[in-house]
Order: C-alpha cells, then structure tokens, then sequence
C-alpha cells in the first residue's frame, strides 16, 4: 500500500498528524551533551501565518502517536519519528513545588510504577492508585481535568484517536470509557475481577483482562478473563477463560487472521483469535514468582510483537537471588551464556516464541537483571524494544549481561556486567551498542537496568536515578561483536532525577538545566551536563520505590515524556522532528 501525503489545514482524528518542527541551530554531532535553547520551547516555530499546513500520512504502515502502553498494539515501544538535539525545556508536572528548584511539593504522586504517560487531545494522561485519571496539558504541563473511577488504576491508559476517549481499567473490576477532552465518563463494563494490566486497543476494539485471588497458594491460585469490547459502547464482542489470572498487559498480532497474545499466572502464554476468543496456541515457559508482588509471574510486563520476523518476545519474572549466576568465565560469548540457559533453564526469563506455533526459535542469550534492592527485584525485567528498519527488517534492543561489558578486569562480578545490545531476531545474537557505560546519565549494573524506548535512531533508557538518549550513528556490520567493537552512538539527551546544590558552577534554572558536570546528593556520582528534576540536598529517587518500569513516551512531534521514580514527568522538546 503506498502513503500518500495529504496536505489540509484542519486536524481530522482518523489520521496520524506528523509535525515538522523548524531547525532553529545546527545539529550537534559532537560526543559531549548538548547545551539547551535558552528560549521558550514550542511545538511550532511558525508565528507570522495565520494557517500553519501540517503534513498529514495517510495509510501509513507506521504508528507514529503514543496512544497506549508501548505506542502501539504490537507493543514495541518505538516510533518511526526522528529526533534530533539539543532538547529543550518544556515543564515539569508532579515534581517540585512551582516548577522550580526544590523538593518535591506537598501534593506530590507518587505514580504506580506500570502507568505510562500516553499522548492524545493535546493531554498527557495518567492515571493512579487513588483511583483518579488526570489529564496534563502538553503545551504548560498544568492539570486539564480529573475524573475518579474508584478501585485503583495501576496501569497505563489507552487512547482512541478515532472517537477522542480514553479507556482506563480499574481494580474494582469496571473498564471506562471517558471522553478525552474533559474526563466525562461516557461507558463502563464489569469484567467481573480486579484490572491491574493497561487496556489494549486494536481498531475499535479494546482488550482488557482480570486477575483473582493473586497471592493465593503461592501464586497458583489465580483466575480471571480476557474480554474483547466494541470500543463505541464497551458492549461484550466475547470472553475468554484461561483458568489463571492474566496481570501482565496483552499484545496483538495481525498474523493468523490477528490474535491477542497474554501471558497468564499459571506461567502459560497463549495466542487468542480476536474473531472469536478461541486459543490457537498455549505455551509454557519458566518463570520466577516475585515475593513482594504476592507471588506473581509477570508484573508489569507485556509481550512485545516482531511481525515481520514472526515472533513475540516474552519476559518473565526474574529472581534475585539467581542474578549471580553463572561466574564471569562462562559469560565472556553468546554460546556460552546460550550453554548455561540451555543447561539450566530455571535461569531463562526471555523467551522468543513464533507467533504462528508458540514453539521458541531459539534460546535466547539473555541472562536476567532489572531494578531491584535488598533481594528482590521490583518488577520483570526490562521488555525489548523492536525497531523496523528501513529496508523493512527487524531488530531487538535489550539489556543483557556479558563479562566483556566489565569496566574493570578486577572489579567485575555478575552485578557489573550490564549491556545494552541490538538482537538480530532471526538467530538471537547480540551486538554491543555504546552507551558510556556507567558514564554520563548511564548506570548500568544488572540491578539496576531500567526500561528503553526508542525514536528512529535514538534510543533512550530510563535508570532508578536518570534518563539518558543516544543516537546510534553506525551499526555496520562491522560493529558490535565485542564491547571493545561496538555500534556507535553520540550522545543526546541526558536527566537525572535530583540535582545536587553546590554541585553545578553553569546552573541554568529556567531551563532546569545544569551545563557542567554535576553529583547527585549523597552518593556522589558524576553525570554529565543534562536536565533535572529536583535541585535538592536529598536524594529524591530514594525517597519513592515506584521505579520506571516502562521507558518514556515520545509523541507524534518528538516530544519526550519521561516519568521519573517518584512520579514526576518531565517532559522535552527536540530541536527537530520528522518522519522518514
């Protein structure tokens, strides 16, 4: 199908809207982070016409809007936009009191960790464990509206373009249906048990599942159904019952007519047919249960969808305790980490299953790691992002673990083995990709990987303590078969969540924005020049244990939304944006 490119005046909710944003400097290239624009960011630097003529992209194979957990229905947490620096200011919502250099306010959130800010109607959305739906506005960051649906709401809302409403699961058991623009609920329905996934949204239809009695027997004990809703008037299109609870949030394939893959707590995954809710598939694979999460197999997770590879990566609960496992020596080559999982597979959280059976294609080399303290890990390890090529390929970003990413040969151990590599799908081996490991914003240490997004050659990855982008500039062939040999990147983008005063001789406040290296309060570490949230004494990122399970989101103009571990949302502008 080809794309056509429609010129009008007036935004139509049936299409994808794609905004070209002026180039106000040259682009930075450089390795050192860039400086920000003093002035006051904006969407459009158009100010003298009184019509702005937006590029429309009808048919477009590419989902460009961040409407739902992940972007998008595959859920491969990437956009086709392309972004280029230096970033600038926009607000700060949810992080200190006026905006300005402090602590956090009084009224601080502190957000569940699997909410995702999603993008639609000129709002950012979230929701809370307060059971109140809030909208943000994108172009000051002030509250737009609130709208309480009782119980709790602990995952991500979905936003329909189409008919301007977002859907919103609650743990009272109720999906909504709230007008966008401001928060009137317009349909609910009773899936009959607890919602703590993030709804999915195909078409016009919404997916959403129940989990019942977690905790109960170790985790055995769980129930609870998939339902398929016209997402008009959240009438019933069917229900499905897989005799276990489903907490982690489902995927959509259009393979095989379409199909919903869940993964559910009875450690199955299952591809469901959206015509009628009938399984085509069920396959089990290992999975840890998290002791502080009431037993639970996959919290605050998803499976991600490769179409054109025909596979869907899953990621199961990882336990703590096997994090130092194996030693350095049997980790230094993909086919020895593929020797060990394959051995001893009670250590495999990262399964590639092909969409058309459930069977693996392979063992993947992906040994396990996320954010964690005091022996457990707060949630499944990171989701790989999947990234379309431009000659229509895909390909896999992940964090992973290998001696060769050691700093130092006499300071590394399991912990200081973490990586962030680029996974060819059709074989399962991985790349090394130059992220300044432990330098800049990056922390890398298995637990302490946080989740990634990306926008087109830009990859941005989310730490307990900051956010940092880089830019992939060569990922020849040539590249990345050792971390001495990666695929080069440039830095882009860097935040960190609390500025330490005292630290900064370049402090920007109005951009909050430090232009020289800088610590964090009371560890001491070294961070390039970047944005921050907090200009405090105290570490505000030990204040919250809600970690950022899910990477940030980037609108259709490149915008950056990142939510902090506390609950703040920062959001950024590019200096440019554009769709290939």
């Amino acid at each position: 199908m080809k794309t056509m490119v429609v010129f009008i005046a007036t935004v139509s909710v049936l299409t994808l809207t794609v905004v070209f944003i002026t180039s106000l400097h040259p682009l930075n290239l450089s390795h050192s982070a860039p400086q920000p624009s003093l002035v006051a960011s904006t969407i459009s630097p158009v100010q003298h016409q009184s019509k702005v003529y937006l590029p429309f992209i009808v048919n477009s194979p590419r989902t460009v809007g961040w409407y739902q957990l992940a972007a998008n229905p595959q859920r491969t947490g990437y956009t086709p936009i392309r972004v280029e620096g230096p970033f600038r200011f926009r607000w700060i919502w949810n992080g200190p009191a006026g905006g300005g250099n402090a602590g956090p306010a009084v009224d601080h959130l502190d957000l569940p960790k699997a909410v995702q800010p999603v993008i639609g109607e000129g709002f950012v959305f979230v929701g809370h464990s307060d059971g109140i739906v809030r909208a943000i506005r994108v172009d000051n960051g002030t509250l737009a509206w609130s709208r309480s649906v009782g119980g709790k709401v602990l995952g991500t809302v979905a936003y329909h373009p189409g008919l301007r409403r977002i859907f919103v699961g609650s743990t009272n058991g109720r999906i909504y249906s709230l007008r966008a623009s401001d928060g009137t609920i317009m349909n609910s329905y009773d899936i009959g048990g607890p919602i703590e996934m993030s709804p999915l949204l195909v078409d016009d239809v919404i997916y959403v599942g129940s989990i019942i009695d977690k905790g109960r027997n170790n985790g055995e004990g769980t129930s609870g159904r998939l339902v398929s809703l016209n997402a008009t008037d959240l009438s019933l299109r069917w229900s499905f019952n897989p005799g276990a609870g489903i907490l982690a949030s489902p995927a959509y394939t259009a393979r095989n007519g379409g199909m919903i893959i869940i993964a559910t707590e009875d450690k199955t995954v299952r591809a469901i047919r959206v015509s009628d809710g009938s399984q085509v598939w069920r396959r089990s694979v290992n999975a840890g249960r998290d002791p502080q999460r009431q037993w639970t197999a996959f919290p605050d997770t998803y499976p991600a969808v490769a179409e054109t590879q025909g596979v869907v990566i899953i990621r199961s609960y990882f336990l703590w305790q096997r994090t130092w496992a194996p030693d350095r020596d049997q980790t230094d080559t993909l086919e020895e980490i593929r020797a060990f999982l394959t051995q001893q597979p009670e250590y495999q959280s990262f399964f590639v299953l092909d969409l058309a059976t459930g069977q693996p294609r392979y063992v993947a080399p992906v040994l396990g790691g996320g954010i964690g303290n005091n022996d457990d890990y707060y949630s499944t390890p990171p989701q790989a992002v999947i990234r379309q090529l431009d000659d229509g390929s895909e390909v896999a970003y992940v964090t992973w673990r290998s001696s060769q990413a050691c700093l130092s040969p006499t300071n590394c151990d399991s912990r200081e083995e973490g990586a962030v590599g680029e996974m060819d799908l059709s074989t399962g081996n991985i790349r090394f990709i130059d992220v300044d490991k432990n330098g800049w914003q990056w922390r890398m240490p298995v637990d302490e990987l946080g989740s990634m997004t990306m926008a087109g050659d830009a990859l941005f990855y989310s730490h307990w303590m900051a956010m940092a982008g880089v830019k992939i500039t060569d990922r020849s062939p040539s590249r990345g078969d050792s971390a001495s040999n990666p695929i080069l990147t440039t830095k882009l983008v860097g935040v960190t969540n609390t500025l330490m005063p005292g630290t900064c001789d370049q402090l920007n406040s109005a951009q909050h924005y430090c232009g020289t290296r800088h610590e964090d309060p009371g560890r001491g570490y070294l961070l390039d020049p970047g944005f921050y949230i907090y200009f405090y004494t105290t570490q505000v990122y030990d204040l919250f244990f809600t970690p950022p399970v899910f990477g940030p989101a980037i609108d259709e103009n490149g915008v950056l939304y990142w939510k902090s571990v506390d609950g703040a949302i920062i959001a950024l502008a590019p200096q440019r944006a554009t769709l290939p």
